[in-house]
């Protein structure tokens, strides 16, 4: 049987063998980002996974979901139970690294990240001059390309180049960024659907009570810079509103992907922290006009706290984002 099969696989057309291996890889990399997804929703085993939900976080149809859920069911990450669905294995907590393990672009993919933000990169690059530099074939190398397009890090230009789009890579692009969310923020608590999820809000809140409790001198800078991104892309999730929710999102990839963060003093991060939680108190309460206020005066705070911002001559705090990811 073993041979029967190499001869198959042998006799199969390259495109159909490349064509498999696409599927694979993209499965692949889906089922890794739904395991983060997953975590981050506290879910504990024996809990129904929600598909439906996942289809909606990642705007893809069910087909993809699904096969990415029966690729982490295999890997003992999930149970999958007849007419059921699937649910969160006990083996759910450990899954993540053999996951990852099977993405063979997930290097190659942060080393492109690393590279062009610590401007080793150009802003132009041709799929052959990753492929020599990073000594990877140029299948793997258009597949992570495509990601960072689909991920709006990377536009194709004419001929054989992809540029670069604008990214957190400056003081100014992140103070432009800054300035974009003080405009965009507050306004989603004055959404007509704006509804604040209890489950998720109460996760929050405990997550920030918990990085308020600790020493601003050892302060987990990782667990703090997560919690913030998982505080505003709530808010954007809350406002009902498709549009304003993705550029949300899109400012917090933008985030996780910068490796020079944000230039935020420890005690202000825990300063922010209590922040957030009035801001939560206050949508809570229904009072979505002080919330939107509280945003406002929260985003303008934080600006004012960058050294960066205020006095360009400053060299900025370098944070390690790129162990966020």
């Amino acid at each position: 049987m073993p041979r029967r099969n190499a001869a198959r696989t042998r006799s199969e057309p390259p495109s159909r063998r490349a064509g498999a291996a696409r599927r694979t890889a993209t499965q692949a990399a889906l089922a890794q980002k739904i395991l983060g997804w997953l975590q981050r929703q506290d879910l504990q085993p024996g809990e129904h996974v929600p598909e439906r939900l996942a289809t909606e976080a990642f705007h893809v149809s069910r087909t993809p979901v699904r096969a990415a859920l029966t690729l982490l069911a295999e890997q003992g990450a999930l149970e999958r139970r007849d007419q059921r669905g699937f649910f969160i294995a006990e083996g759910f907590t450990a899954a993540r690294a053999t996951v990852a393990a099977e993405t063979p672009e997930t290097d190659l993919h942060d080393a492109i990240l690393r590279d062009r933000f610590s401007k080793r990169l150009d802003a132009e690059v041709t799929a052959a001059h990753l492929a020599r530099r990073y000594k990877a074939s140029r299948a793997v190398v258009l597949r992570v390309l495509n990601r960072l397009q689909k991920d709006g890090i990377v536009e194709r230009a004419l001929g054989q180049r992809w540029v670069f789009l604008p990214a957190l890579d400056s003081l100014r692009s992140q103070e432009d960024s800054h300035r974009f969310r003080l405009i965009l923020e507050p306004a989603a608590f004055l959404q007509p659907g704006f509804t604040l999820d209890p489950k998720r809000t109460r996760d929050l809140k405990a997550a920030l009570r918990a990085l308020i409790q600790q020493d601003a001198r050892h302060i987990d800078l990782k667990r703090a810079v997560e919690t913030d991104i998982a505080f505003h892309e709530a808010v954007g999730d809350a406002s009902n509103n498709r549009f304003l929710a993705d550029a949300i999102r899109r400012q917090s990839r933008l985030r996780r992907l910068a490796t020079t963060s944000m230039q935020v003093p420890p005690a202000r991060l825990i300063e922010s922290c209590r922040e957030h939680l009035a801001i939560l108190e206050a949508a809570e309460a229904g009072d979505v006009a002080r919330a939107a206020e509280l945003m406002r005066e929260h985003l303008a705070a934080s600006l004012r706290a960058r050294p960066g911002f205020v006095n360009r001559g400053a060299p900025p705090m370098a944070w390690a984002m790129m162990g966020a990811r």
